[in-house]
């Protein structure tokens, strides 16, 4: 039997023990003491005495001789430069992890970590992916094993840290369920694929969004605004997307770096920007094949760039590189429209295909016509039937817009409510909106039975009619693994439903009159400097220097010597953001839900900062899941408060959760697109953040605290009142103690918001 030699008085009293424990197992006994002798000249014998610590810990938890085995192997080739606290770090995850998730696991990663360990170099790096393996073990064991053979490949083209990141997002996104928790780590789940794939490479949008915005106000003079789209998790790439007003960039163009990146995204501003610019009406899709709407989208395209290239003809030179098609292109319908698509851009071009001299002669010959959207709908039109006949086949679900710097043209489209619509025509839509899963108690749950393509398929009308259109998606903060979610949470907005009975002002008139006096007697903007007055409260040291020279040049004039200030013109804007959760349809003793107060208080204000030609606008939120989060929009900083404002304010309802970060930051970017003095926004809650996938209470109060804080440092104001008789012990967390307002008797709610209004006017 091999004898473990103990070699210093440090590390005696361990390798003792250790010693004793190896006793009858030979094999392993002398593959400890060559691992020792190997280590015993590099590593202090405080290290020495831990390292024994982590081999007795791995023999204990009877994973087997081999995952001790390849330890020990692992010790005996340490790097010299690595510190030995890692080593013993390793020793000790691998124990634990092999006792949640089985010897199979464990040996798994001790293989993985022995491949990988040049690449986690960084400082933390090694100490991120152990921890994220140990968290995954305990909460979800039965998806270590799809974790483990994911490093390398994440690892070939990012940190540790972000792999950290990735596991835990896996976590939180999968809300305790094991099913969900396999379909992300095994790469199936279409969220997982966006992250793992966002972590690996870089985000060229991020790095060029400045450019692209002064390049978009540059061509038309327009501030456009951009949101970053998700990488997409399937081999269909990604194209740009204009939707409720965004230009939605991607992350990154596959294929494209350094300059060509560059070029392709600045191409592709200028191209959406034609869009918002000559795209003036939506074609209605009827009921046109996917193979048809694909074709006058393509004219469309055609039809605008013209026209920006009569405006702009330095544009063919950004444009035309990225039309590569040739005449010896494949013979297929994807094939046609892209060399159809460089034919109608590219005077010298020339295609022996009669097909495409076609489509060139139909619109050369409406060249006059050229700002009529509807030569699109018609070209597209006699072409589609050409095609139709050639009997081409065309996959709609694998078709995408070619050349890339083009959009999905989604926007062009009006899908409208077609329960008859065959389903190609659908799925061009399915890319613009975020279906819902649901989970049917009657039935299997889509969420842990379907394959992943099916939880994607459903029409483009469900999910706008009930909860709105998907306009906007936003970071979402882990205070856990203090890293902002990207894309995390989706936006679903709407304008609030009518009811058939407007919302009637309050009749406690001596209320309004009080509101209406505090209105009139308050303003606020910028203030209005006066100069050379006859009198005034400071003195115009320009005016009484001038003065002074006129009299010793023995000249008289009226001695105007003085500056007043004068209030400039009014100058706030105030949204006021509703809390519509299913927790305000709760009653207070006399009967009155904290909704019908909140009711209550957005039109009296309203119809009080609007007297005082202020500008105001009134929202509501609500939340099921960071992928619906229901953004009503009842009044705009532009409509009067008249009859169908009021019919909206009526028709809002109390339903489900409270993700109340999503809601800020959206709200926040309403604020930010308004030009005035002052920006207030003001939340009208009856509880603290919540949602149904998010069993930590304390994550969504630190993301609803960032985004708040986030807001303040672009001159935001945020105010919040807490509604009812609870304590709302994270109010001042998210807002701060002198901006978080209680209002235990909801009835005075409206006293105290005119209350803020007129001291935000002193």
């Amino acid at each position: 039997m091999a004898v473990v030699q103990i070699s210093s008085l440090d590390s005696f009293r361990s390798g003792r023990r250790l010693a004793a424990l190896l006793r009858g197992h030979d094999e392993i006994a002398a593959a400890v003491q060559a691992a020792r002798a190997a280590l015993q000249p590099v590593v202090s014998s405080d290290h020495l005495a831990a390292w024994d610590e982590a081999v007795h810990s791995l023999f204990a938890a009877n994973l087997g001789a081999a995952v001790v085995l390849g330890f020990l192997r692992l010790s005996e080739r340490w790097p010299v430069q690595r510190p030995a606290d890692d080593l013993v770090a390793i020793g000790r995850t691998v124990s634990d992890i092999g006792r949640s998730a089985g010897s199979r696991v464990a040996h798994a990663l001790l293989t993985e970590l022995s491949k990988v360990l040049p690449r986690l170099a960084g400082a933390g790096e090694l100490t991120a992916v152990l921890a994220a393996f140990s968290q995954l073990a305990d909460t979800g064991p039965e998806s270590a094993g799809l974790a483990i053979v994911r490093l390398e490949p994440f690892l070939a083209q990012s940190d540790g840290e972000s792999f950290s990141a990735w596991v835990s997002a896996g976590l939180r996104a999968s809300g305790g369920r094991a099913a969900r928790r396999r379909a992300y780590f095994a790469l199936d789940d279409p969220l997982s694929a966006r992250l793992f794939a966002a972590g690996r490479m870089a985000d060229d949008y991020a790095r060029l969004e400045k450019r692209l915005t002064a390049t978009a106000l540059a061509l038309w003079n327009r501030k456009s605004r951009f949101r970053k789209l998700a990488v997409a998790p399937t081999p269909v790439p990604r194209r740009t997307s204009l939707a409720a007003g965004f230009i939605g960039l991607p992350e990154t163009f596959p294929g494209f770096e350094g300059e060509g990146a560059d070029a392709i995204y600045l191409a592709a501003v200028a191209h959406a920007g034609a869009h918002l610019v000559h795209s003036t009406v939506r074609f209605p899709v009827g009921r046109l094949k996917a193979l048809q709407i694909a074709l006058v989208s393509l004219i469309e395209d055609a039809r605008i760039e013209t026209l920006a290239l009569r405006e702009l003809p330095g544009l063919r030179r950004l444009w035309l590189p990225f039309h590569t098609a040739t005449p010896s292109g494949q013979a297929t319908a994807a094939g046609l429209l892209t060399r159809l698509a460089r034919a109608l851009i590219d005077p010298d071009y020339r295609d022996s295909d009669a097909w495409i001299t076609k489509g060139q002669q139909l619109f050369a010959a409406a060249a006059d016509r050229c700002t009529d959207p509807a030569i699109s709908r018609e070209i597209g039109g006699l072409l589609g039937n050409d095609i139709g006949q050639m009997r081409l086949q065309f996959n709609a679900k694998s078709y995408v817009v070619e050349p890339a710097y083009r959009d999905d043209n989604l926007a062009l489209w009006d899908f409208g409510d077609q329960p008859d619509s065959p389903a190609e025509t659908i799925e061009l839509a399915v890319d613009s909106v975020r279906i819902e899963r649901r989970d049917d108690p009657a039935a299997q749950s889509t969420d842990d039975n379907a394959r992943p393509d099916e939880t994607l398929r459903a029409k483009a009308s469900a999910v706008t009619l009930l909860d709105g259109f998907p306009a906007a998606t936003y970071p979402e903060w882990d205070y856990a693994a203090r890293a902002e979610r990207a894309d995390w949470t989706t936006i679903l907005e709407a304008d609030a439903a009518v009811s058939a009975k407007p919302f009637d002002l309050p009749a406690d008139t001596d209320t309004m009159r009080w509101v209406t006096r505090l209105t009139r007697d308050a303003s606020i903007g910028r203030r209005i400097r006066h100069k050379g007055q006859r009198d005034g409260e400071a003195l115009d040291i320009d005016a009484a220097v001038a003065v002074t020279i006129e009299r010793r040049a023995r000249n008289t004039g009226e001695p105007r010597v003085y500056q007043r200030d004068a209030p400039g013109p009014r100058d706030l804007a105030i949204l006021l953001l509703m809390d519509l959760s299913q927790s305000t349809a709760d009653r207070d003793r006399r009967g009155r839900t904290v909704l019908d107060v909140e009711r209550k208080a957005a039109a009296i204000m309203a119809t009080a900062v609007e007297a005082a030609n202020d500008a105001i606008a009134v929202h509501g939120f609500s939340s099921d899941g960071r992928d619906r989060v229901r953004y009503l929009r009842i009044k705009d900083f532009e409509e009067p408060m008249d009859a169908v404002v009021r019919s909206r304010l009526a028709g809002v309802a109390s339903s489900h959760s409270t993700r109340l970060g999503a809601a800020l930051r959206h709200a926040g970017g309403y604020l930010a697109a308004r030009r005035a003095f002052r920006k207030v926004l003001l939340v009208l809650t009856d509880g603290e953040p919540s949602d149904i996938d998010v069993p930590d209470p304390q994550y969504l109060v630190e993301d609803a605290r960032r985004a708040a804080q986030q807001l303040r440092r672009r001159s935001t104001d945020i105010f919040a009142f807490g509604i009812g008789e609870g304590r709302f012990p994270q109010l001042d967390r998210i807002f701060g103690e002198r901006y978080a307002l209680r209002v235990p008797r909801i009835e005075v709610l409206p006293q105290r918001v005119m209350q803020l209004y007129a001291e935000l006017k002193k």
